[in-house]
């Protein structure tokens, strides 16, 4: 469709993981990858996964 904005379609989906990595900093290799990950991209986090990292915590 002309004119139709895909705002998405360059988005990373990520999962609780990538963000307990991130805020927990438990894991030398794999929180600076979720960083990268947050950090270097736009990200779309959908609101079950944050309530899966509530949960978690």
């Amino acid at each position: 469709m002309p004119g139709l904005k895909l705002w998405w379609i360059n988005m990373k989906i990520i999962d609780a993981n990538i963000i307990l990595r991130y805020l927990l900093n438990d894991h030398d290799d794999l929180s600076a990858k979720a960083a990268t990950i947050i950090e270097n991209n736009k990200v779309l986090l959908l609101k079950e996964v944050v309530v899966e990292v509530i949960y978690i915590s």
